[in-house]
């Protein structure tokens, strides 16, 4: 049924209407005519082509209202899944940024770890070069201390052979 049936019914309910008191009237007085088989059946035609077409006018209307609904109903729903795509990406995004940073935190403990390790490994050669530093300075002092005893050692053994000889000189003269 198209728009332009609409209210060609309408208007020809409309004119059933306003004569239906005229007819009622004639019908009254005794009636000027008798409505034929054929005429009456014409009517009823035209009425249940009216019925027909108001139906049609409604069911038309209703089937809007569902395309309608149906239109809506779908716009929601694919708003929703943006919306939950949405979600899911802000979600994945701080999965990630949480993995970053953690990955980040564990990269820093380790670089803290080994400057740890490096700084232990250097105080523990520079340990070990001042115990060899002390150990060789107590090898020079024991050392100088070892030339001062032979020279010690040495002078007082020319002492001893210049008393030996003075003796050997003074008891033999």
């Amino acid at each position: 049924m198209s728009l332009l049936t609409v209210p060609k019914t309408i208007v020809g309910s409309s004119l059933k209407l306003a004569r239906a008191p005229v007819d009622f009237a004639i019908g009254a007085v005794g009636g000027l005519r008798t409505p034929s088989a054929a005429t009456k059946e014409r009517e009823r035609a035209e009425q249940l082509r009216e019925e027909a077409a108001v139906r049609e006018h409604a069911a038309e209307q209703r089937r809007a209202r569902v395309e309608k609904a149906a239109d809506e109903a779908a716009a929601e729903a694919r708003r929703q899944a943006e919306q939950e795509k949405r979600k899911a990406d802000k979600r994945r995004r701080d999965r990630e940024t949480r993995a970053a940073k953690a990955e980040a935190k564990k990269k820093e403990q380790a670089a803290k770890a080994a400057a740890k390790a490096k700084r232990a490994a250097a105080k523990a050669e520079k340990s070990s070069q001042l115990d060899k530093l002390e150990a060789k300075e107590e090898s020079i002092e024991a050392k100088a201390q070892a030339v001062a005893t032979e020279r010690e050692a040495e002078r007082l053994e020319r002492k001893a052979a210049a008393a030996k000889k003075a003796r050997k000189n003074g008891s033999g003269a």
